[in-house]
């Protein structure tokens, strides 16, 4: 008598929400690219901004990195996916209840609506709201949330960039670092089971690395702060919220990710971090 084992892979739906414009709303286009390289996923494309403004109503297929092979590729990836892709004004009354329709039956959603750049309309605290009430109606638990470096305590090492940043945010940024607050706290209140993602600066010139690292806590009295370089790839960033939607290991909690100053061991496979096979996309 013979037996036979049949192996099993289960695929899990995640809506990836997007701003068209900015930085942030970057790390979620190359989410939608990554994923594609994942056979155990499959996405919701969700693009979102507010169209009465220089926003506009396009659904922002580019994205702002210096490396032009990259930049051709992503780019060319995401204009194979434009019809796929919802396109929603954060700004209208009905955006809730679009959004909701939009994230039906989801496993988990990745959100990436905020910024941290000069002149930018501030509104993902407005539109994680309606994330979260979306989310809440359609009884979906998973949501990783992209948000900053210097929003609550986020673990880094005091060094003369990180006080530039929280000068900046006091000042020139000071509408930004109001409207992040108000994303976590809407996002710590919802009662969903989440992680808020706080990367250091997603610069364009920045090559990826294939992973990052993270800080969650601060270390041990007598261990060493490893601290994070002040920049980060935004597919590195990406990579990590890809992981944290799929293999979800933390919960309930802030983390802080960019590339360790110091050499230290990585984490293990499943800890958060989706990492894209040899190069690249």
């Amino acid at each position: 008598m013979t037996s036979t084992t049949t192996t099993t892979t289960t695929t899990k739906t995640v809506a990836v929400l997007y701003a068209t414009k900015g930085g942030m709303g970057d790390v979620g286009k190359f989410v939608m690219t990554l994923a594609r390289l994942e056979p155990s996923c499959t996405i919701r494309p969700i693009a979102l901004s507010v169209e009465n403004s220089r926003e506009g109503t396009d659904k922002g297929l580019h994205v702002d990195v210096t490396d032009p092979a990259l930049k051709t590729t992503t780019e060319d990836v995401l204009a194979t996916m434009v019809d796929s892709i919802r396109k929603i004004d954060v700004a209208s009354d009905s955006a809730e209840k679009e959004i909701g329709d939009a994230i039906a039956g989801v496993d988990a959603v990745i959100s990436c609506l905020g910024n941290r750049e000069p002149s930018m309309e501030r509104w993902c605290a407005l539109g994680t709201r309606k994330v979260v009430n979306a989310m809440t109606a359609q009884n979906i638990q998973r949501l990783v949330c992209l948000s900053s470096m210097g929003i609550g305590t986020d673990f880094l090492k005091t060094t003369p960039l990180t006080v530039l940043w929280a000068v900046l945010l006091r000042t020139l940024l000071r509408s930004a670092r109001k409207d992040l607050y108000g994303l976590e706290t809407v996002v710590r209140e919802s009662g969903l089971d989440f992680v808020l993602v706080r990367p250091v600066g997603l610069t364009p010139q920045q090559p990826p690395q294939g992973s990052c690292d993270r800080l969650v806590s601060k270390p041990a009295k007598g261990t060493k702060n490893p601290g994070l370089k002040f920049t980060l790839a935004k597919s590195d960033a990406a990579a990590f919220l890809l992981g944290a939607a799929l293999a979800p290991t933390l919960h309930n909690r802030e983390v802080t990710i960019g590339y360790y100053t110091t050499s230290l061991p990585k984490p293990k496979p499943g800890s958060g971090s989706f990492r894209p096979p040899p190069g690249g996309l």
